[in-house]
């Protein structure tokens, strides 16, 4: 029978108050060091906030008391098996085995196969899990994780959103929930979730992120660069957050706002290809042709194969009828891209700039199955130059 304080440590762990509910398990192996629901809730709770060394402290102490106990033996054998000793995979998957196997030793395997990729036996296993503790949140959570990544994003949007309701603290579901959202198309909706959690959630970096990158594409640039400062404020020192906070104003022709902050993130990263080819953009768009190329030329022998640095450097090259050197930057761009549709318009422009019409064909073919419509437009003007 349960003491008041692994009572009370369970209610408050089911809340997900989960710093008042490990007090109150502490309190009652204090009050009886032999309180074995205690300890149960003691080792729960750690593991939940991700404190391995309490949680196996914890679980050695239940063996201690109750050398059978599968539960301690399956999770002490996820420990191990995180720590490096491969043999206990089998002692893990003896603890699933069992017939008297519940929720936690299906769990505890259903993690270790989903991260060794085998998702179909991790799906195996969360749905005994789900059978042995119906509409358990966690289990739902990884079964939304996991059906996102086998690309049924209808069963992780819906997942992911019964989740949201049982375990409204709980930002990592609104996130899953979003990304099912933006692969089904719902657009909209995904943002209104975002845009939501990530009020409930000032501190989640993560939901910035995913905020501002699924704002950008639907062209919402209030919510991206609330989004945007969001993430200065959680890391005043991260470059990464200044640059998407530039593009939203680039993307709005708001030059003059980006320019000083592509400027502080390249400060802030020198290295960063990202702030140096936004503000050659900015360059550009000024006629400081030179400064401009300056800064790709950077960019690009920071990483050869990075397509916008190097797509931003030929378009210069064959401004100055370079053609054979924008040739030059854009070929280990293809060999690591085929398929980009920018860099096969400009290789061909760059190859049919030099009279090599026999080269440029291929790349114009390639341009022409463009989604863009620009690229395309550019490449039938480039057909009947070459041939194609």
């Amino acid at each position: 029978m349960s003491s008041k304080h692994a009572t009370d440590g369970a209610a408050l762990m089911q809340s997900g108050l989960l710093k008042e509910a490990l007090q109150a398990f502490e309190a009652g192996i204090k009050a009886d060091p032999k309180d074995l629901p205690s300890w149960l809730g003691m080792a729960r709770v750690s593991m939940s906030q991700q404190n391995e060394a309490q949680a196996r402290r914890a679980f050695q102490a239940i063996l201690k008391l109750s050398a059978t106990h599968l539960e301690a033996q399956s999770t002490l054998a996820l420990l191990d098996l995180r720590k490096g000793d491969k043999t206990a995979l089998a002692r893990l998957k003896a603890c699933a085995a069992a017939p008297e196997a519940g929720f936690f030793e299906q769990y505890n395997l259903a993690q270790v196969l989903q991260d060794s990729g085998d998702l179909k036996g991790a799906g195996q296993a969360l749905e005994r899990a789900n059978k042995a503790a119906p509409n358990n949140p966690y289990v739902m959570m990884e079964l939304a994780t996991l059906a996102l990544q086998q690309g049924d994003a209808r069963t992780a949007a819906e997942t992911a959103k019964k989740v949201c309701t049982l375990v409204p603290r709980e930002w990592f579901p609104e996130l899953v929930a979003a990304r099912a959202l933006v692969k089904l198309g719902s657009l909209t909706e995904a943002l209104m979730r975002l845009d939501a959690a990530s009020k409930r959630f000032p501190e989640q970096p993560a939901l910035a992120h995913e905020l501002f990158d699924v704002a950008m594409v639907q062209g919402n640039f209030a919510a991206a660069q609330r989004a945007a400062i969001d993430l200065r404020r959680m890391s005043p020192t991260d470059a990464n957050a200044v640059y998407k906070h530039a593009l939203v104003f680039f993307t709005q022709g708001k030059v003059a706002d980006a320019k000083p902050l592509f400027e502080d993130a390249l400060r802030k990263a020198p290295k960063a290809i990202e702030p140096k080819q936004g503000l050659a953009k900015c360059l550009m768009l000024e006629k400081k042709y030179d400064d401009a190329q300056k800064l790709l030329e950077e960019a690009n022998a920071l990483n050869p194969t990075a397509s916008g640095p190097a797509n931003d450097l030929a378009t210069l090259l064959l401004k100055k009828d370079d053609g054979a050197r924008a040739v030059k930057v854009l070929i280990k761009v293809h060999a690591a891209e085929p398929e980009d549709d920018a860099t096969n318009l400009n290789l061909a422009l760059g190859y049919a700039q030099q009279g090599l019409a026999l080269q440029a064909k291929p790349h114009v073919r390639a341009a022409l199955k463009s989604a863009d419509a620009d690229i395309r437009s550019q490449a039938e003007r480039l057909k009947a130059r070459v041939g194609a």
